[in-house]
């Protein structure tokens, strides 16, 4: 999915209007598998997109991950979008913060715990944390 009409196209079949706003958002994250907070999308969009606020950031991304065209993930409290929508797990470099996915890492699910014996189980998600290959021997 690279073009604008691929993108508006994608967005009307779930139901969601087409501004400008959402259009950009869901054009810089939906194309790339990519690992984005709020934040760095407004940092990315807001010079060329002056009406965009924070706000319509956040809604149009949890507008995106209710449509399953996302995923979510908390680190250290930060929601983490992830247009990888595949199972996988996540490794994050504790130092200077990089994530990566791990393919194939979640081939099914493990065996629930007793507690979860009556839920209706959809997924897990695990993030390994660490030192990335480029912070491992670095002071700081």
């Amino acid at each position: 999915m690279s073009t604008n009409h691929e993108i508006s196209t994608l967005l009307r079949s779930h139901g969601l209007r087409l501004t400008p706003q959402r259009l950009a958002v869901a054009g810089l994250v939906l194309p790339r598998h990519t690992h984005v907070t709020a934040r760095s999308v407004y940092q990315q969009l807001k010079n060329e997109h002056p009406a965009l606020s924070m706000n319509t950031v956040y809604l149009t991304l949890g507008q995106l991950e209710s449509c399953n065209l996302l995923n979510r993930f908390e680190i250290n409290g930060n929601a983490v979008f992830d247009s990888n929508t595949l199972p996988h797990d996540h490794a994050c470099c504790s130092k200077c913060g990089t994530i990566i996915d791990l393919p194939g890492a979640q081939p099914e699910l493990p065996l629930l715990p007793t507690a979860l014996k009556e839920w209706q189980i959809y997924g897990e998600q695990r993030i390994w944390i660490g030192l990335c290959p480029a912070c491992i021997g670095t002071d700081g």
